[in-house]
């Protein structure tokens, strides 16, 4: 399908960039977040006269996501049940983690939260992006802390011993 991009779109285009997608992101993804139009006549011409328009606002977006990439909170500490060993009961996920910025002060979305190792399932200190913008993003260093079902933490010594492991 092609479509005009009315914001910059990672490994897709620039905007006012025409470019061609599958169906399905562009109809379920791009065009109802207003990220994109289709290509029709009308649009191009209309594109054209508006792109001067797109780029003040695209970098009004990235703008403000630079700001709150400055005032967002690079460190969080979260407590968990676990087992002896260090194994969580359950995992940290992207929404635990925006979760937990939102309370620090920093609004993040759920949406804009990546794990690139995938949940965290083990006590000890981790890594994950927060992408405010294509062109903005930061990490966050993660301490998951263990928890005994008594409500007694877990020795710190079992806590390096999985990190070690799991990196």
């Amino acid at each position: 399908m092609e479509i005009i991009l009315l914001e910059k779109i990672q490994n897709v285009g620039d905007i006012g960039d025409l470019a061609s997608v599958k169906n399905g992101y562009a109809r379920n993804f791009l065009i109802p977040q207003k990220k994109a139009m289709l290509a029709t006549a009308d649009a191009k011409a209309v594109v054209e006269e508006k792109r001067r328009q797109l780029a003040e606002d695209e970098a009004g977006r990235l703008a403000a996501a630079q700001a709150r990439s400055e005032k967002s909170v690079k460190e969080i500490h979260l407590v968990r049940l676990c087992g002896e060993e260090g194994q969580l009961y359950g995992s940290v996920s992207p929404l635990d983690i925006a979760e937990a910025m939102t309370a620090k002060g920093s609004e993040i979305e759920k949406s804009e939260v990546t794990q690139p190792d995938g949940p965290i399932k083990h006590v000890g200190e981790f890594e994950a992006d927060v992408i405010l913008h294509p062109e903005v993003r930061f990490t966050v260093k993660i301490v998951v802390e263990g928890e005994k079902g008594d409500g007694n933490p877990v020795d710190s010594e079992v806590a390096p011993a999985i990190s070690e492991e799991t990196e």
